[in-house]
């Protein structure tokens, strides 16, 4: 494996992205989580006005 510090060091250093976009595999992993973390904010969200009238989950 070679050494990858200083191209890194370059991308980090030169962009003025927010800190945890600067990496170029950072959208791989960043937009999946954006997604699963809105539908697990979402889905207690939408549960919510049955909760305040009582209605039981089947």
């Amino acid at each position: 494996m070679s050494n990858r510090v200083i191209k890194l060091q370059r991308i980090f250093q030169g962009s003025t992205k927010p800190l945890w976009w600067r990496h170029p595999r950072s959208a791989f992993y960043l937009w999946p989580f954006y997604g699963i973390f809105t539908v697990a904010l979402a889905v207690p969200l939408l549960y919510l006005p049955n909760a305040v009238r009582g209605i039981k989950a089947k």
